[in-house]
């Protein structure tokens, strides 16, 4: 069985929120100030046994800010449905949760007026900022099935729920530690043969009498007895100095990791990296899962492992990231393991079905597993999704990172589009009373920026489409019109020796000259009529156009000489030239190198020089920058 949704009404940043979970592992991801840390916290409300009476009782900081009262005091809700349930000890847990789908429980937690509350609610809407909630009549409740009844809520059930929680501020060093506690759970699920308890009982006994007897050890028990007679009084008690009792509960106790390369070179775990005790931290948690699965699998004291993990990357560099990402993705029956991350490099090294992304769409929260927005019984959208998990690297699953993404060809675009956004928008502030103007960001809007290093822009699109997420999407890629025939100086085709019509490539000088490939027209045609993803196109290409604004004209002229752009021939020919010539000419010669000679605009904008931006690039910034409507 395993967790598979939650939904939240008025807890802290969630007014009406649902999450649907993975059966092994999820990994929520998304920007910052989302609501991945409140989500866990309310799983924790329902499903952690730990929790204490006062721990459940919330404060009015923990209610959604938005909240309008009316009439009628909220309730904070939290809904969890649990699915998969088979087995006669899932049963056994769940029997008084079930709902009438088969195979699913429900647990719901509600902090609440009580019934008889004194205080009426105002009569008037009131934002919860101006009013006090009278939360000394509040209380919480926490019920299985359907519907709340007047049975007693059974907490022994709850406790089945083993829950392990890897906090991100967690110190693994100090918890480590104390890792006695830890190894004493793992071990206790292991059967240990009573003959090899005995040998390790006796072993203890006889280093204890070696340390008794030692003159050194003996004088200063002797001394430390003498002086806690004469500050205990009656009470007498005395002191041995051993290595430990022999009994198989107290070795346990005394036991502690020890870390190295190497079994002959050990060392304390102060002496280790925060890193690497971060992951033996989980190495141990996960160890203690195993060890339950392994033991209670027949069992009828069923404990079902869960395992919330924030923020693995602390403290690991991205190798070590990729690994453990690795690592989970790869493990199957330890219970169910939930992730939040902020590392692209831990989303980016699995599978989509584990993705789960929290973000925000005209001032909702929302959620979404990636796996689900591909039909995969559709041979197109099952190739997307595979094509997805093969490239989704480090630097493309930025995509699940921001509020808007914007989409481009290759390296050129990405190297200048983000400077010719900081170009145009910007934004005036205060410093020490002096007013000044400075340039806005794509990563201060929201706005990942993301290569396809190509043009195989379906399988991103698929991921805002219908089915996907309510999130802006533009698309910024080159027409390539097709290649037009040549002709005589009487307006016939040539044919060529091969009896095909000879071709150029096509030049424009205005939309509509010539048509666009048909790469470009189906995806502007397949995506017209979804409103968040726009498709803007150029006239050829983006140096291209570049090149074809009058007023840069200039610019590249001297940009070409300076870098001495192709050959001598070529230079002293371009700078003679003007408008669609000189264009066309100058994009002959630097269409071999393309990335370079972006880099040689960046270089010169970056010096303080201006360009003229295309309408088509200012139309995708106009698109993300428009202010959603509610």
């Amino acid at each position: 069985m395993y967790i598979s949704n939650v939904e939240i009404n008025n807890f802290r940043s969630f007014h009406e929120f649902s999450v649907s979970l993975n059966q092994g592992l999820s990994i929520i991801i998304g920007e910052n100030n989302v609501g991945k840390s409140n989500f866990l916290e309310a799983l924790s409300l329902i499903f952690n046994s730990n929790y204490s009476l006062r721990k459940r009782t919330l404060q009015q900081e923990d209610f959604w800010n938005g909240l309008i009262i009316h009439d009628a005091w909220p309730e904070i809700i939290i809904k969890a449905t649990i699915q998969g349930i088979e087995t006669e000890n899932e049963l056994a847990i769940t029997s008084r949760w079930l709902t009438r789908n088969p195979g699913e429980a429900k647990l719901t937690y509600k902090f609440r007026p009580k019934t008889n509350i004194s205080e009426p609610a105002p009569k008037q809407a009131t934002p919860i900022e101006k009013i006090q909630l009278p939360l000394h009549e509040y209380e919480w409740v926490i019920y299985g099935g359907e519907i709340e009844t007047l049975d007693s809520f059974d907490f022994n059930m709850l406790s089945k729920f083993s829950i392990e929680f890897v906090g991100a501020l967690r110190d693994s060093t100090n918890e480590l530690k104390r890792s006695s506690g830890q190894l004493q759970r793992i071990l206790k699920n292991y059967d240990i043969k009573e003959t090899e308890l005995q040998q390790i009982a006796d072993k203890v006994d006889e280093l204890n009498n070696q340390i008794l007897k030692g003159k050194e050890f003996k004088k200063a028990q002797t001394n430390i007895n003498k002086h806690l007679g004469k500050i205990t009084g009656a009470t007498k008690q005395q002191v041995k100095i051993l290595m430990g009792e022999s009994d198989y509960d107290s070795l346990l106790k005394n036991l502690k990791v020890l870390i190295g390369s190497k079994e002959d070179s050990i060392h304390s775990l102060e002496m280790n990296g925060l890193g690497y005790n971060n992951l033996l931290y989980i190495s141990l948690l996960l160890t203690h899962f195993a060890a339950i699965k392994e033991k209670l699998v027949q069992s009828h004291d069923y404990i079902f492992p869960i395992l919330i993990v924030e923020e693995p990357e602390a403290h690991l560099h991205s190798q070590l990231q990729k690994y453990l990402a690795s690592y989970f993705f790869d493990q199957k029956g330890l219970g169910q393991v939930i992730m939040t991350t902020h590392s692209s490099h831990i989303s980016s090294h699995g599978e989509l079905d584990s993705l789960v992304i929290f973000y925000n769409s005209l001032k909702k929260k929302l959620s979404k597993r990636i796996g689900t927005i591909f039909d995969t019984t559709i041979k197109e959208q099952l190739n997307h999704k595979r094509y997805l998990e093969r490239w989704l690297d480090a630097t493309k699953s930025d995509i699940f990172f921001g509020r808007k993404v914007l989409l481009v060809e290759g390296i050129a675009e990405r190297l200048l589009i983000p400077k010719f956004f900081s170009m145009i928008y910007k934004e005036k502030i205060k410093e020490e009373g002096i007013e000044i103007e400075i340039s806005k960001t794509l990563e201060g809007e929201g706005i990942s920026i993301i290569s396809v290093d190509g043009v195989a822009f379906r399988p991103f699109l698929q991921l805002f489409g219908s089915t996907g997420l309510d999130m802006k999407c533009a698309v910024l890629t080159d027409s390539d019109p097709e290649s037009i025939p040549v002709k005589n100086k009487d307006g016939e085709e040539l044919i060529g020796n091969d009896g095909k019509v000879v071709k150029e490539p096509a030049y424009p000088t205005k939309e509509g000259e010539f048509p666009i490939c048909a790469r470009t027209f189906g995806l502007i045609d397949d995506y017209k009529l979804i409103p968040n993803i726009l498709i803007s196109s150029n006239l050829k290409t983006f140096e291209y156009d570049l090149m074809l604004e009058e007023n840069n004209i200039p610019f590249f002229r001297e940009l070409i000489q300076e870098y001495n752009l192709g050959t001598k021939e070529e230079r002293e020919s371009i700078v003679k030239l003007d408008g669609h010539e000189f264009a066309k000419e100058a994009f002959m010669v630097i269409s071999k190198e393309k990335g370079q000679f972006a880099q040689f605009i960046l270089n010169e904008l970056n010096n303080g020089k201006s360009l003229q931006i295309p309408g088509y690039i200012k139309q995708v910034f106009d698109f993300l920058m428009k202010k959603e409507e509610v």
